[in-house]
């Protein structure tokens, strides 16, 4: 399974330490992953148009061990119309246990 996600400067570099997915201090406490590539960019143009701080910078997409993925906790919701999954941050251990390879992108 593929999923795919906007992201920062500030969250690139974070990722860059360990390519490990964490929630930060004056950020939601999960993260949101869309499940196709076209709503994570159409997600990127409404972000641009609403003028988000900070700007997404780039995208990425991570590789999910689909055995691993069927035990986590997680919620399936709707983010700007396109099917999405939320992990909580007591979550993101679990997943990141399960990232096979994130692939990142420059908008």
């Amino acid at each position: 399974m593929i999923l795919y996600r906007a992201i920062s400067d500030a969250e690139k570099e974070d990722l860059g330490i360990d390519q490990k997915f964490r929630t930060q201090i004056n950020t939601l406490e999960a993260k949101q992953f869309f499940r196709s590539e076209i709503a994570v960019w159409e997600y990127i143009q409404l972000a641009s148009i609403r003028q988000f701080i900070p700007p997404y910078t780039y995208t990425v997409s991570v590789f999910i061990d689909d055995h691993c993925f069927e035990n986590l906790t997680y919620e399936q919701q709707v983010l700007d119309g396109h099917e999405a999954i939320s992990i909580e941050s007591n979550h993101l251990y679990n997943f990141n246990k399960c990232v096979n390879f994130i692939e990142v992108y420059v908008i």
